[in-house]
């Protein structure tokens, strides 16, 4: 049997064994510990083109009516984070943001956003390698980030999460992006990373043994501008960009199924995706595109695509995608939006966006059922979930 990093199937499991407990007469009333999500960060772009720096939002789920404040760690430690702020990671008790244009991963207090640390990629890789810190994921105790460097190769680094010291450093792909791990069937970690090419066409998937350090770097002829990937054991996913033609016209965007040697397109029309359980969320409003955004859901178990139908947000419509992400205690998603410029009403790329939330498969009723919705900062960019555990008296 497969591994799944993210699966729904415990997390149904864990559910019904809860209904379970609602239904139990005995008289156990010890305290039940249960997953809950505590609060979410999302990372805002800013706009360099504009003077906008980047920001921190947070919404607050423990408080009885949800709220997102802004400016988080603006507020909180007095400065800004500079421009272009492009990840944020939850591991542990801590919080990692990449600062692109600052050459900096930010290390705060999962707590109250306080800033401990202030990573420097370039003293920690050097000018060449160091520069243009991207992406970010965690194992096994280390932070790992992506690198853009020179731009000819990439750089994965990881550090520790108490003295921040460099452990280890791979050379990747051309302009590397989304990153994450897989545990085969035999145990074995392996790191990937899509590397980019800058939308150059020369793409690639680059394979870190976690173990041995081995680094392979391949290139697929289907896929050749690969932004996300996920893993359900030794199967890829990766949502790739497509071409861009002179006017910029964004096209041939998709998720590409990867098994071995075999590449084959699953979602053919996808510009954001977001892989949990057995599922993969995609929206699709490409740069140029004239449609308005779609949105559907893949099932990697009977390899099927369905359509996704959005509803209840007439007063919150979704303008333009920018993030996706699936909550896994709840099952919903959140994809957050530019707002329409009143002025010339196209996305307005330097106001402030917003974030809705829907109902998604496997623990909701109504799949794309409005929730809610909040503001975020200008170009959100990446949802990130605090998670945590609550004690439950059961009668």
């Amino acid at each position: 049997m497969k591994k799944y990093l993210l699966s729904f199937a415990v997390m149904a499991m864990g559910s019904t064994l809860l209904t379970g407990c609602l239904g139990d007469d005995s008289n156990n009333n010890t305290p039940a510990e249960v997953p809950v999500t505590k609060g979410v960060f999302i990372i805002n772009n800013g706009s360099a083109s504009n003077s906008i720096d980047g920001s921190l939002t947070y919404i607050n789920y423990a408080t009885m009516t949800p709220s997102a404040q802004q400016n988080v760690y603006q507020m909180v430690n007095g400065e800004s984070l500079g421009g272009t702020a492009n990840d944020v990671l939850v591991y542990g008790q801590k919080v990692y943001i990449a600062g692109f244009d600052e050459n900096i991963i930010f290390v705060l207090d999962a707590r109250n956003s306080k800033e401990l640390k202030k990573v420097s990629t370039i003293d920690l890789l050097g000018e060449a390698d160091g520069k243009g810190p991207r992406r970010l994921a965690a194992f096994d105790g280390k932070v790992y980030f992506t690198t853009y460097g020179n731009g000819d190769k990439g750089s994965v680094a990881a550090i520790d999460t108490t003295s921040f010291a460099l452990q280890k450093q791979y050379q990747v792909g051309s302009h590397p992006e989304g990153l994450t791990f897989g545990i085969d069937d035999a145990n074995i970690v392996t790191l990937y990373v899509a590397n980019s090419d800058w939308s150059m066409g020369n793409g690639s998937i680059s394979k870190i043994d976690i173990t041995s350090g081995n680094v392979t770097n391949t290139e697929f002829e289907k896929v050749k501008n690969p932004q996300e990937i996920a893993v359900a054991g030794d199967v890829l996913y990766v949502l790739d960009y497509g071409h861009y033609d002179e006017a910029y016209n964004q096209t041939d965007a998709g998720v590409y199924k990867i098994s071995g040697n075999s590449v084959s397109l699953v979602v053919p029309n996808a510009t954001g995706m977001a892989a949990a359980g057995f599922y993969i969320y995609t929206f699709n409003d490409p740069f140029g595109g004239t449609t308005g955004p779609s949105y559907s859901v893949y099932d990697i178990r009977s390899n099927s695509t369905a359509k996704l139908n959005l509803s209840g947000d007439s007063d919150h419509p979704i303008v333009s995608p920018a993030a996706i992400a699936v909550d896994l205690n709840t099952g919903n998603i959140f994809i957050a939006s530019r707002q329409k410029d009143p002025d010339t009403g196209y996305p307005a790329y330097a106001m402030p966006g917003f974030v809705n939330v829907y109902q998604g498969y496997g623990l909701n009723a109504n799949p794309g059922q409005f929730v809610e919705s909040f503001q975020t900062g200008v170009e959100p960019h990446k949802i990130e979930f605090v998670h945590g555990t609550a004690k439950i008296q059961f009668q």
